[in-house]
């Protein structure tokens, strides 16, 4: 996990952030445990607060569940959640990639041209 200590984001969410795309991308399992909070912190040379506040913010999203004694666990993800996340951020990445062709000067056929290649050569 890297944190980046010079970043406007702040160290709770840059973890929770990491955690969650590990979880939506199914890197993390359901039930999987999540690194124990002082572990963590030790690892990350953190306090133990960041990361318990880390924690308790992916609990507020759904995505794990906190078992006392043992820690926080992976909650089972809908796939249909799961979907439309990766949908939302494939419309990041292609509206990014709208913006940088408009500032090129790329016309939409070119870069519709551009994207249909780019599709052929994964097949």
């Amino acid at each position: 996990m890297k944190i980046l200590q010079n970043s406007d984001i702040p160290i709770y969410q840059q973890i929770a952030m990491q955690f969650r795309e590990d979880i939506l991308s199914g890197r993390m399992a359901q039930g999987e445990y999540l690194p124990s909070i002082r572990g963590l912190a030790k690892d990350l040379r953190i306090s133990v607060i960041t990361t318990m506040k880390a924690y308790e913010e992916l609990e507020k999203q759904g995505l794990v569940t906190a078992v006392h004694g043992k820690g926080y666990y992976v909650n089972a993800q809908d796939s249909e959640m799961l979907h439309e996340q990766h949908l939302r951020k494939m419309e990041e990445h292609l509206m990014n990639a709208i913006s940088a062709a408009r500032i090129a000067g790329v016309s939409d056929t070119e870069l519709k041209r551009i994207l249909e290649m780019l599709l052929t050569e994964k097949e």
